[in-house]
C-alpha cells in the first residue's frame, strides 16, 4: 500500500545555499504535474497560433490597404486622364472655330481685293469690315464660361479669368459708364454703332473713363472680384435698342473650355 502511495507522488527536495538553513521537501502527484504541463503545453500552442493567426490578419489588412491605395491612385489617373482628354477635344474644337472664323476673314479679303476696281463694291466692301469693328463680335476675356445667358435671371455670361486679366473692347464704340455699382462693382458700359450697349462687370480695375473712344481689341479693365461675387471673373452682357441679347450669338472668338 505504501509503495502505490509512493507512485502518485513527485518528492522534491529544495537544499538552499545556506547550509544552517534546513531542506525543504514538497510532494506533487503525478496527475497535477500532468495537468499542468498539458496547460503549459496547451498554452504555448494558443500563444503561438494567436501569434500566427495575428500575422496573417495584419498581412491581409496591410495588403488590403495597399490595394485600396494602389486602387485609388489608379482612380486619379483615370481622372487626370479623361480631365486631359475632355481638354485636348475642346480645345481642337476651338481651334476649328477660330481656323473657320480665319477661313471666312481671308475668304472676305480676297473678294475685297479682287473687287477692288469697283468704287462701289469697295464702299460696299469697307462698310462689311467696319461692321466688323463696330459690332461686339470679340470675346472680351480669355477664360471658360462658368454661367450661361438666361433671360430674366441672368441677362449675359460669367466668364471665369484670373484676377488681372485683361479685358479688351468687344467692338469699337464709346465709354457711356466708367465707376461703382453696388451690386457689380466697378464696371464699364460701352455704346457701339447701331444701338448696341455692351456692359462689362466685377472689374478689379477700369482703365478708361466715360465719353473716351475705344477700338475692338483695346484694354478697357482688369478682370477682378468687385461688388457681389464669388471669384474673380467677368459678367460681360450685350443689349440691342433696349434688349438683352445671348453673347453666344455675337462672340465669334469665344473660348469654350467651359462647355
Amino acid at each position: 500500500m505504501h509503495k502505490k502511495d509512493k507512485k502518485k507522488y513527485l518528492n522534491i527536495l529544495l537544499v538552499p545555499d545556506n547550509q544552517e538553513a534546513p531542506p525543504k521537501s514538497f510532494r506533487l502527484k503525478y496527475s497535477t504535474l500532468n495537468f499542468i504541463v498539458v496547460f503549459l503545453a496547451v498554452a504555448l500552442v494558443s500563444v503561438v497560433f494567436g501569434i500566427v493567426t495575428y500575422s496573417r490578419v495584419l498581412q491581409a489588412a496591410l495588403e488590403k490597404a495597399e490595394r485600396e491605395n494602389e486602387l485609388t491612385q489608379l482612380r486619379e489617373q483615370l481622372k487626370v486622364g479623361y480631365e486631359l482628354q475632355a481638354q485636348l477635344d475642346t480645345i481642337k474644337a476651338y481651334k476649328d472655330k477660330v481656323r473657320n472664323s480665319l477661313q471666312g476673314y481671308i475668304k472676305f479679303a480676297e473678294r475685297a481685293r479682287e473687287q477692288s476696281y469697283d468704287p462701289e463694291t469697295l464702299v460696299e466692301t469697307q462698310a462689311k469690315a467696319t461692321l466688323l469693328t463696330t459690332l461686339p463680335l470679340k470675346s472680351p476675356v480669355v477664360g471658360f464660361v462658368s454661367q450661361e445667358f438666361r433671360w430674366p435671371e441672368h441677362p449675359g455670361l460669367d466668364i471665369v479669368a484670373k484676377e488681372g486679366v485683361p479685358i479688351q473692347a468687344a467692338g469699337d464704340g464709346k465709354v457711356l459708364f466708367s465707376g461703382w455699382t453696388n451690386d457689380f462693382g466697378y464696371s464699364i458700359i460701352l455704346y457701339h454703332p447701331g444701338g448696341y450697349l455692351t456692359y462689362y462687370s466685377h472689374n478689379s480695375q477700369n482703365l478708361v473713363s466715360i465719353h473716351q473712344e475705344v477700338s475692338q481689341g483695346d484694354v478697357i479693365g482688369l478682370v477682378g472680384n468687385s461688388g457681389i461675387s464669388s471669384g474673380p471673373h467677368l459678367h460681360f452682357e450685350i443689349w440691342k435698342n433696349g434688349k438683352p441679347q445671348n453673347p453666344r450669338l455675337y462672340l465669334m472668338d469665344l473660348n469654350n473650355l467651359g462647355e
